[in-house]
């Protein structure tokens, strides 16, 4: 192993940095948000169009993984026999169908039937779902009073970023819209368990970047076969927005991934409820939407609920 590759290695697995990548990927995500708005608006693509939406995402994801596997192979001559061997390679084949092509598809087709208010909300249960999980899972991530108060703190937050008093946010609840997202939120959490069992068996960043290349594939296919509308109205400012949406996913997803192999999972996943406290914050400078004082309360109420789930408890 090159002295280079060691120092990334370690990057991630050392304690101290690990807040701020975590941290580094939710304001990634979040940011990716107005990006697919303003590159809907681009290229052409209408709110119902559901086949153009899913052809987008794996797109873009495609290229990400592509991007992913080019820079390791640059640094680390990537072992084909070791990518392809059967064991390993159903993992990969698993890691992208739940981590990237079910939950990506469950997402966008849940958004097509809620509101989007309701959408972010039953969208965060997926890091606490992950911290839940990864406490029962694995021993090395154990269940405290701090940690069980700082989830209900931060999601806390994220309630109070989309409740609007006398608005019944939870009416006329169905599977298409709820029970999608829902599903969405659980393939998120699960591939998050997945990628701690991976990253046993082959290098993270490489099965980042395969499991992002394959699940993008299969996104592409299933976006072509729900029929399109049209075609993509691709200028040059749609083809910069897709261009920093790949590089998001590319960056994100290897950091993200990286730290979940590294660390316990539930103090990397708490990071992921900034995710729609940043998200309204780029929204309202990017797209010119409402700011209300109470993101900044929701920022403060994650902020708590994160150092708090962080905190080492006493054996």
């Amino acid at each position: 192993m090159s002295t280079k590759y060691r120092f990334i290695r370690d990057i991630f697995k050392n304690k101290k940095l690990m807040p701020p990548l975590a941290l580094l990927c939710a304001i990634l995500w979040a940011l990716a948000y107005p990006f697919i708005k303003l590159g809907y608006s681009e290229l052409g693509i209408s709110s119902d169009d559901l086949g153009n939406k899913i052809l987008f995402a794996g797109v873009r994801f495609l290229f990400a993984g592509i991007i992913v596997l080019l820079i390791t192979n640059s640094k680390k001559k990537l072992n084909v026999k070791e990518i392809f061997n059967f064991k390993i390679f159903n993992w990969i084949l698993l890691f992208a169908l739940v981590n990237t092509s079910l939950h990506y598809l469950f997402s966008y087709v849940g958004l097509g039937y809620i509101k989007s208010s309701r959408g972010t909300i039953l969208d965060s249960t997926g890091c606490f779902f992950l911290i839940i999980f990864s406490c029962i899972v694995f021993s090395d991530d154990k269940m405290s009073i701090p940690k069980a108060i700082g989830c209900l703190v931060g999601f806390s937050g994220i309630l109070l970023i989309n409740l609007e008093p006398g608005n019944a946010l939870f009416e006329n609840i169905t599977f298409l819209g709820d029970g999608m997202i829902l599903l969405n939120a659980l393939c998120a959490a699960f591939g998050g368990l997945i990628s701690r069992v991976v990253s046993r068996k082959i290098d993270m960043t490489v099965a980042t970047g395969m499991s992002m290349a394959v699940g993008g594939g299969i996104l592409c296919i299933v976006g072509i076969i729900a029929h399109p509308y049209r075609l993509w109205n691709l200028t040059l400012p749609g083809f910069f927005l897709l261009l920093a949406l790949i590089l998001i996913s590319a960056i994100s997803f290897s950091i993200y991934n990286s730290l979940l192999a590294n660390h316990p999972i539930s103090k990397v996943a708490i990071f992921n409820a900034f995710i729609p406290v940043f998200g309204v914050c780029f929204s309202s400078i990017i797209l010119g939407e409402a700011f209300n004082w109470k993101y900044l309360v929701a920022g403060i109420m994650t902020t708590i609920g994160t150092y708090l789930a962080n905190l080492e408890t006493k054996k």
